[in-house]
């Protein structure tokens, strides 16, 4: 099955859909067909003024034909490069912002992609959609349907000179037709296929760059070196041999055509030179009528070989298509939220990851009250961060609810939920901008408040190494926080939601690439919030959980204890395990 089917869309489908994104500029699109129209117009005119040339000018010998033929062929070449102009800018400013709009919408969806999904799509997927695959959709959408029109009219021009000139001999040209649809049809076939194959080598081609990239420590470290090399070699070879497939079809498609086009032609030329034998055609006609029939060879040529990047165009289009036809992250939501106190209830909460029968989470009853510090403790896999995400919303329960304040979070869009959390978890993310632009990231960073960037550095303890860079706030980060260390990265997450000031503060191994004394003052700063936000911590440090108001012991999925840091200590159970056996660091 061709991958553009296993959507329900045929490449007429796809090419109207392609089309559909050319509406907002149809002035453009307009001029750029009336320019082509113009060079269809024009392209008889150089046969149609050989026969005066031939016959008045050579032959007759006429003063006025001989100085008024080569003006006219000069017109006619300026005013056609001028429409050639014209076409070609106004037909690749429209693709190229055609190519524009495209990357926006795929970026717009991806930002509104439930993260499961993102997730099982694949970050280098999605890369190399949004850069190969629309490359070769503005291809189809520039070079393609250019050569389509431009050529069709020109044939069609020519067609027409020609059945004028002599429709008997135009009835040779118009036979091969039938012959090169079935080759082009059978080599669109083949080509699709190959096309939709490379897409997804170059997927995994970048999947493995990026994987690589990303682990080159561990990849060092464990001498991965020629896995990783073997890995990577295996991919290239696979999209190199898929490419040439496409290389072959297309390269023998043009030269088929061409000689059958060629075996018509030399028919025409045989008969043509006897009718002129027999006085049926001047000299001047004749010559017209095999420049005319030359001038097809050109644009046949282009619309032959314009098969491969359309079907590339058509093949990566599915995947873009495929992309922007996915679900948008569900937001069911409508009321508002003004005034959050930050009392949470979870109520028998359920929460089944699809690929696995038994819950992540089961049966979860919850009551934090607002402003008290809670801690989620528990071995690796435990529900712990799953907790966490369905807090967030970017997973839905199986079953259950979660209330803030009485109202279920499902109820409330998904931006003003969010507004009330302020997230930090143990993968930091930073952008490459500056740091204070990092702190007062989001809603608040158009309007950074610098003394306000200062107060969140200086709470989360950030101050002491940003005072002595040189750019201070204003220091750029580098891609991924690259010029800073763990533990700043770190203390500048902290410090972003410190400045957002969210009633509700998550705190997933947030302190995890601290030093013991940081971590120590992060803590105090922590305790500080204590009355004044509900704070939910997931720790191993148990500096970071020993103070809280409640500790929270999951176990598969299941809350299997509850209760402050002494209390948990004298049940003797899991949460004294994890003390004694030295889990929490």
């Amino acid at each position: 099955m061709r991958s553009n089917e296993k959507y329900g869309l045929n490449s007429r489908q796809l090419y109207l859909r392609l089309i559909a994104y050319l509406k907002p500029y149809w002035r453009t699109v307009a001029f750029a067909l009336l320019a082509m129209g113009v060079i269809a117009g024009l392209e008889p005119m150089l046969p149609a003024l050989m026969q005066p040339l031939i016959d008045d000018s050579l032959i007759a010998k006429d003063k006025q034909a001989m100085l008024l033929v080569p003006l006219a062929i000069l017109a006619v070449f300026i005013a056609k490069g001028l429409a050639e102009y014209a076409a070609t800018v106004l037909s690749q400013g429209v693709a190229q912002q055609t190519m524009a709009d495209l990357r926006s919408a795929m970026f717009a969806k991806m930002m509104t992609l439930p993260i499961d999904r993102q997730q099982a799509i694949g970050s280098s997927n999605l890369l190399s959609r949004v850069t190969f695959d629309v490359t070769q959709v503005a291809n189809a959408l520039s070079e393609v349907w250019i050569v389509v029109i431009r050529d069709s009219f020109i044939i069609l021009g020519l067609l027409g000179f020609l059945l004028y000139t002599s429709w008997h001999l135009t009835l040779f040209i118009i036979a091969i037709a039938p012959i090169a649809s079935f080759i082009i049809r059978k080599a669109s076939g083949l080509m699709r296929t190959s096309s939709s194959e490379v897409q997804a080598s170059m997927g995994q081609v970048t999947a493995i760059l990026d994987e690589a990239l990303t682990g080159r420590r561990e990849i060092s470290i464990y001498a991965g070196q020629a896995h990783e090399q073997g890995r990577f070699d295996a991919a290239v070879e696979r999209l190199r041999s898929q490419t040439m497939s496409i290389v072959k079809v297309a390269s023998a498609n043009v030269p088929l055509v061409q000689v059958i086009a060629a075996v018509a032609v030399s028919c025409v030329i045989y008969v043509a030179t006897q009718l002129s034998a027999q006085q049926l055609l001047s000299p001047g006609q004749l010559i017209a009528f095999i420049t005319g029939m030359s001038m097809l060879f050109e644009p046949i040529r282009r619309l032959t070989g314009i098969n491969e990047p359309l079907q590339k165009g058509l093949a990566a289009a599915t995947t873009i298509f495929a992309l922007l036809d996915e679900v948008n992250e569900p937001d069911t939501g409508t009321q508002t939220l003004t005034k959050v106190s930050g009392q949470i209830d979870i109520q028998q909460l359920t929460f089944n990851y699809h690929e696995q029968e038994t819950p992540a989470l089961s049966d979860i009853n919850l009551n934090i009250p607002a402003g008290r510090t809670w801690a989620l403790v528990g071995a690796s896999g435990s529900g712990k961060s799953t907790l966490v995400n369905l807090l967030c919303r970017f997973s839905q329960p199986t079953q259950g609810q979660i209330l803030c304040d009485g109202q279920d979070i499902a109820q409330a869009t998904l931006s003003d939920w969010r507004n009330q959390l302020a997230l930090v978890s143990q993968h930091i993310v930073l952008f490459d901008d500056s740091i204070a632009a990092n702190i007062a990231y989001g809603a608040c960073r158009n309007h950074c408040d610098l003394a306000r960037v200062e107060a969140a550095a200086r709470a989360a303890h950030a101050w002491e190494f940003i005072e002595q860079l040189p750019d201070g706030l204003q220091t750029q980060v580098g891609e991924g926080g690259a010029r800073l260390s763990g533990g700043q990265r770190q203390r500048l997450a902290l410090a972003r939601a410190f400045y957002k000031n969210a009633p509700i503060l998550i705190l997933d191994e947030a302190t995890s690439a601290l030093d013991a004394e940081s971590d120590r003052l992060i803590t105090q700063a922590l305790r500080e919030l204590h009355g004044h936000k509900t704070l939910l911590i997931i720790a191993h440090r148990l500096s970071s959980v020993q103070h809280s108001d409640n500790i929270v012991v999951l176990s598969q999925g299941k809350v299997v204890e509850q209760g402050n840091h002494e209390q948990l200590l004298q049940q003797c159970g899991q949460y004294a395990d994890l003390v004694a056996h030295s889990e929490f660091r």
